[in-house]
């Protein structure tokens, strides 16, 4: 009797390890800069925003001083404090004088991963308004998923641009795979496919079709609908341009905070990792509706909600 009830014990510790899920958020914070720190209220509601994560994807920290994400990240702690957060940042970036950082905020103890790698992509081309934010993370116990390590790659598209900006992340996802061979099939072969799989200026006829073990995630606000990339446009991203890509954020959900357009994406490159998430768990966070603001109160927050979904490892 002993021994079954030790053996039930054990069955319920490996399925409570199995089923324990991991929420992946992203979150554009709109202008977070000086003004924004000072307001306490303001930034302990935006850090209840993002506890609901265990890994938070952040955009647009725009602080001159670089004090904003150092108070952003200790109101986060004040919440969390049994199970703290790691602040991973970027440098300031940006053609303009107003510049802005990434962020990834990690909870390991939940989030069941750790950081490995993070830089900012080195646009020597000057591709972009603002080089993304890459960072690679280990999964320290791959249970059900079988995905080991994965790659983010934290943008914000600059509005007018966004478009040939998206396309332009192929030479981001070339540069990360000719200096990271080891995160690849271990043969010459297989490392050259890679590369031969990213196509760069796709046609109808010439599609990439990157499949790999590493998963690859492009994820952030991409700018990637209403006046910014037209419906076309959209169309002949999906099935051309990332046809080897999974969409997981669709122009259904609306993720500004007006609730019109589909701005903020997740791009996910790789099977393991998209099977592991959580049917329907790929959506926004509508704050607005959960701490019943006004429209007013929530723009104060953001102009954009956070999108997430959920992935048991």
């Amino acid at each position: 009797m002993i021994k079954l009830i030790s053996n039930i014990l054990l069955v319920t510790i490996l399925l409570g390890t199995y089923v324990s899920a991991v929420r992946i958020g992203s979150f554009n914070l709109h202008q977070y800069g000086s003004k924004k720190a000072a307001n306490a209220p303001l930034t302990n509601t935006i850090a209840q925003i993002i506890s609901d994560f265990d890994l938070a994807i952040i955009q647009e920290i725009s602080d001159v001083s670089l004090k904003a994400p150092y108070v952003l990240h200790e109101a986060l702690n004040q919440i969390s404090t049994s199970n703290p957060y790691t602040m991973t940042l970027s440098g300031r970036v940006g053609r303009s004088a107003t510049k802005e950082q990434f962020i990834f905020f990690n909870r390991e103890a939940t989030s069941g991963v750790e950081v490995v790698q993070a830089y900012l992509y080195d646009d020597v081309e000057d591709r972009f308004e603002r080089p993304p934010f890459i960072g690679t993370f280990k999964v320290k116990k791959p249970v059900k998923s079988g995905v080991q390590f994965f790659t983010v790659m934290d943008v914000h598209l600059r509005p007018d641009d966004a478009y040939v900006e998206l396309l332009n992340m192929r030479y981001v996802i070339e540069d990360f795979i000719e200096k990271n061979q080891k995160y690849f099939d271990e043969t010459p072969t297989s490392f050259a496919s890679a590369l031969e799989q990213n196509v760069i200026n796709a046609t109808v006829n010439n599609k990439p079709s990157l499949k790999t073990n590493h998963s690859i995630l492009i994820v952030g606000d991409f700018n990637a609908d209403c006046s910014y990339i037209s419906l076309r446009r959209q169309l002949s991203l999906r099935s051309i341009d990332y046809a080897d890509f999974t969409w997981i954020i669709n122009n259904e959900v609306k993720t500004n905070t007006r609730q019109t357009c589909t701005y903020d994406r997740v791009l996910i490159n790789g099977d393991n990792f998209v099977d592991a998430i959580i049917p329907n768990s790929n959506t926004t966070v509508n704050y607005q509706q959960q701490m019943s603001m006004t429209l007013e109160e929530a723009l104060r927050v953001s102009d954009h909600m956070p999108v997430k979904f959920d992935i048991e490892w």
